[in-house]
């Protein structure tokens, strides 16, 4: 019955990302991949689709505060597996917004990329990991760099976290190591 949930869940969610990537308009938006390892025994993969430049809905004056980074906003779909036991599946549909900032200027930039955003999950348990409720944040940091000047493609590895912040008990969270690689359209 839980695999039939899960890939009921992946369909509904692939459902949700789709009319996204074909709705939106023509600019530098991104696709990307990602792969993510955690010491729980949790690997996942990742899709998604990231709007770049997007509206900021904070005040100019605040972002100047911060370095004036880029804004993004991201859809992303993940799925992580026990490595343990390969039934035991959780997957997640996010969305977030990420701030960037260019650490080098070159034609082969790095980024600092930072964001918080929230997560529905379809479970709220993956091997000994109690999140109690469906709904979690995603918290995430880390480095990006575009080495390919044409194309505008990018590596990024990052940490990211996801927990309910005390909503409910337990909230034992999730924490990942993420190597993305992202290539504009």
């Amino acid at each position: 019955m839980k695999n039939i949930k899960n890939k009921t869940f992946g369909v509904l969610l692939g459902g949700l990302l789709l009319p996204a990537l074909l709705s939106s308009p023509v600019q530098a938006n991104e696709l990307h991949v990602a792969a993510s390892y955690s010491t729980d025994h949790l690997n996942g993969l990742r899709v998604g689709y990231r709007w770049t430049d997007g509206p900021k809905i904070l005040p100019e004056s605040w972002f100047n505060l911060v370095g004036s980074p880029r804004v993004h906003w991201e859809l992303g779909l993940n799925t992580w597996v026990n490595s343990r036991q390969s039934d035991d599946r959780l997957n997640a549909l996010t969305f977030s917004p990420v701030l960037q900032w260019t650490l080098t200027q070159s034609n082969r930039p790095l980024f600092l990329e930072a964001g918080i955003g929230v997560s529905l999950l379809d479970n709220q348990q993956i091997s000994d990991r109690d999140l109690s409720i469906s709904f979690q944040f995603e918290d995430r940091i880390g480095l990006s760099w575009q080495y390919d000047p044409i194309s505008e493609a990018r590596l990024s590895f990052s940490y990211a976290h996801y927990s309910q912040a005390d909503l409910a008990r337990p909230n034992d969270g999730l924490d990942f190591w993420v190597l993305t690689w992202h290539v504009p359209m």
